[in-house]
């Protein structure tokens, strides 16, 4: 079976790598963990560009700098509101009010990066809400 949301996030990194707009938030050197329901994925960012995209085993995110956990229905909705520009909210404040969304890192430095490139990590994830978000992702 073909993973929909692995698409998203591949196709994600082609549009973040050719948008001038992705290179001028800086500098992102993290793997970068996101945990969908019961699916994984590890997401590498380096330099300016998205460097790698792909699925793991959910014990694989041991790996990751830090990771974004979410409900698939959370993760769903998420991306429903931000492309229709009803969530103004950045994952920040997903993580801070606690809405349906855990950042959990592997150490309190890499706790650090999600601040530091958490704008990265909003870019690529608003390229992904760009694709859509039906259910039966």
């Amino acid at each position: 079976m073909t993973d929909p949301l692995l698409g998203w996030l591949d196709n994600a990194k082609a549009l973040c790598n050719g948008d001038p707009g992705f290179r001028k938030l800086g500098s992102c050197d993290a793997r970068v963990g996101l945990k969908v329901g019961d699916a994984a994925y590890i997401v590498a960012f380096e330099a300016f560009e998205c460097l790698s995209v792909e699925a793991v085993d959910p014990a694989d995110l041991r790996d990751a700098d830090f990771t974004l956990e979410m409900s698939r229905p959370a993760w769903l909705e998420m991306l429903g509101r931000r492309r229709s520009g009803t969530l103004d909210d950045s994952l920040v404040s997903y993580d801070v009010d606690a809405r349906g969304a855990t950042v959990r890192a592997s150490s309190p430095l890499n706790a650090l990066k999600f601040e530091r490139y958490h704008r990265t990590l909003q870019h690529f994830i608003d390229k992904v809400a760009s694709f859509g978000a039906p259910a039966s992702v």
